[in-house]
């Protein structure tokens, strides 16, 4: 049994130490299994909801997390519908899904740094155990403001702890704010209530219905519920098989000297003003952590109306993503404002499927979606994230020719996932970039490669046309 503890937020109360003693307090736990619902929101135009019910099995020491959807509401394409299994396993550092629409294909091992591993707000199975919950307030508050008082919550006692993160750090899964309540006699959590900035609703609510601690929990009875295939039929190919693909791109750099950083960005900046859209060729070469990707496609952008066009025509990946096999096309539609796939190899026979243009699946922080590195958002990253004194310039040699290359640092920490760094190898007769590289992440093996080439501006394109 946890130990009841007489707590309240009373005067005189520190709320740092008293939402460290709490967070000791439910680290602290063995195994616990609870029943629990989120609710979460996202997004603008439309608003993506979604509701899950969870019953939850977590074992602490080695983790393992095992949570079986019992409820599922959602107003876009998801999975994830009631019967659906996800396991954690600390000792692989590997999620199991097992969703309740593709049974028969057996488990599903996905590596928790795969962006598909999360949720909309940045929820995911290897930090669902209601330690992580309590951590996550625990460490907000290191970069802001924190406040206790007694409250009641649906007719129970309770303290609620707020957490109020300062402008200018960087807000994981977009959330600033957290308030945490907790049963003030045992410190289990009750809620969590999680917040957009400038968002009076929160855009995550986590209630616990049920919540049993130390039950005598193993690893044994962490596992599958129900009949299911016992072999993944999923397959990709391995890193080693993608490593060699995964080349540093050749150029070398030159002893004459290169315009200052500031000149070779305005010329940039400038050579965007005289383009509508643009047609090119590219190649992305990525690895982060365990992830590795080998992909070449045929990019066509629009500026206004905004639209893109991405048709795969070769791709190696040691991750699931979701046009997984050359000749796939995904575009975005400026006539309904979603994307539409058609899958490459044995997925055409699904036809096309379309998703909402926010849909968060098709998003990525880690720099591997190519649609979303065109010349004009590349542009409005650096411009916000990487304008500062640091920046270097030097002159290389890339295919034959001399070019400018720009090296630029963040100003400010970087967020996980996310680049610290890029390199730019920009075309001096038309001030365009011709290779960009990201590296600077928080695995400091990382980097995301991508070159461009046959580009072309202004033609006559039209959105959803795979050849151009």
């Amino acid at each position: 049994m946890i130990a009841l503890i007489s707590a309240g937020a009373g005067p005189g109360k520190n709320p740092r130490e008293l939402l460290e003693q709490a967070y000791q307090t439910v680290d602290s736990l063995k195994d616990c299994q609870v029943v629990y619902r989120d609710t979460l929101r996202y997004g603008k135009n439309p608003e993506l909801r979604a509701s899950f019910l969870f019953q939850g099995k977590y074992l602490r020491h080695p983790r393992m997390y095992y949570q079986l959807v019992k409820e599922a509401e959602f107003n876009y394409q998801e999975q994830s519908g009631p019967g659906s299994q996800e396991i954690y396993r600390e000792d692989l550092d590997l999620i199991l899904l097992l969703p309740s629409a593709y049974r028969s294909l057996g488990p599903i091992a996905i590596y928790p740094e795969d962006p598909k591993a999360f949720g909309m707000r940045g929820e995911s199975t290897k930090t669902s155990g209601p330690w992580d919950y309590v951590a996550d307030p625990v460490e907000m508050a290191k970069k802001g403001n924190l406040s206790v008082s007694d409250e009641k919550i649906n007719g129970r006692e309770c303290l609620r702890f707020e957490v109020v993160q300062d402008p200018g750090t960087y807000y994981w899964a977009g959330i600033n704010r957290i308030r945490l309540y907790l049963d003030p006699k045992t410190y289990l959590p009750l809620r969590i209530e999680r917040f957009a900035p400038d968002q009076n609703q929160p855009v995550v609510i986590t209630e616990y219905l049920e919540f049993n601690p130390n039950t005598g929990l193993d690893a044994g009875q962490i596992k599958f519920q129900g009949l299911k295939n016992p072999v993944s039929l999923i397959r990709n190919p391995s890193a080693d098989e993608i490593e060699a693909l995964l080349k540093p791109i050749a150029r070398q750099r030159l002893k004459d000297p290169a315009p200052d950083p500031q000149t070779i960005l305005a010329g940039f900046q400038q050579a965007l003003g005289r383009i509508q859209d643009y047609r090119a060729d590219l190649t992305v070469r990525f690895k982060y952590h365990r992830l590795r990707l080998y992909r070449a496609d045929r990019f066509a952008y629009h500026r206004d109306p905004y639209w893109f066009t991405l048709v795969t025509t070769e791709q190696k990946a040691n991750y699931i993503l979701l046009n997984h096999s050359a000749g796939s096309s995904l575009w975005f539609s400026p006539a309904d404002k979603n994307l539409h796939l058609i899958g490459g190899g044995v997925q055409k026979v699904l036809g096309e499927q379309t998703f909402y243009g926010n849909d968060y699946k098709f998003i990525s922080t880690l720099g591997d979606n190519p649609y979303q590195l065109d010349w004009f958002s590349l542009d409005k990253m650096i411009r916000e994230n990487f304008l500062n004194d640091r920046a270097r310039s030097w002159l290389s040699e890339y295919q034959g020719n001399k070019m400018w290359e720009a090296q630029l640092e963040r100003g400010r920490e970087t967020p996980l996932m996310q680049p610290g760094r890029i390199n730019l190898v920009i075309e001096p007769q038309t001030g365009l970039p011709r290779v960009l590289e990201l590296s600077g992440y928080d695995d400091p093996k990382a980097l995301m490669a991508m070159t461009i080439d046959n580009y072309k501006i202004n033609l006559p394109l039209k959105p959803g046309e795979a050849k151009f």
